[in-house]
């Protein structure tokens, strides 16, 4: 009698941990999911190239073509590289501003034409036209992108 009382008694516990397991497994699967959706909306803002072009053996000062920027983006940049080891690379960051009141640098950058890309970034965009302009003192190719963070 006293082993059916003690096998009864392990009975009762074990089926109220099983209760009391049960809601602890189903919650990890909720939060589990709510992550899963913000891991998936962080990971869809990335970089986006708007144009990649490369401008043949230039010497001097010249530029791109102008680009528009895409609506919502405030975060833009250039990245732009050339070859040769014997130059400087200047990059200009130009944008048309509002109302008719010119033309202005939003940055600027220089660096040795070795093939390693520079970056010149702005990170509160908000004109609707931009373009680059670049300066090399020999002739080199420069192959650029115009890239946005969305």
């Amino acid at each position: 009698m006293r082993l059916a009382s003690i096998s009864l008694a392990l009975a009762t516990t074990a089926s109220s941990l099983a209760l009391a397991t049960a809601p602890a497994v189903a919650a990890p699967a909720a939060h589990s999911e709510v992550s899963t959706r913000a891991t998936s909306a962080a990971a869809m803002a990335s970089w986006h190239t708007q144009r990649h072009e490369s401008l043949g053996p230039s010497k001097g000062y010249f530029s791109s073509a102008t680009w528009n920027r895409p609506s919502g983006v405030r975060v833009m940049q250039v990245k732009a590289r050339c070859w040769g080891n014997d130059s400087q690379l200047e990059v200009r960051l130009w944008f048309l501003r509002n109302w008719g009141g010119g033309e202005k640098v939003a940055k600027y950058g220089k660096w040795a034409c070795n093939g390693k890309y520079g970056i010149v970034r702005i990170n509160n965009a908000g004109h609707s036209q931009y373009w680059a302009a670049f300066s090399l003192s020999k002739k080199h190719t420069v192959e650029y992108w115009v890239q946005y963070y969305k």
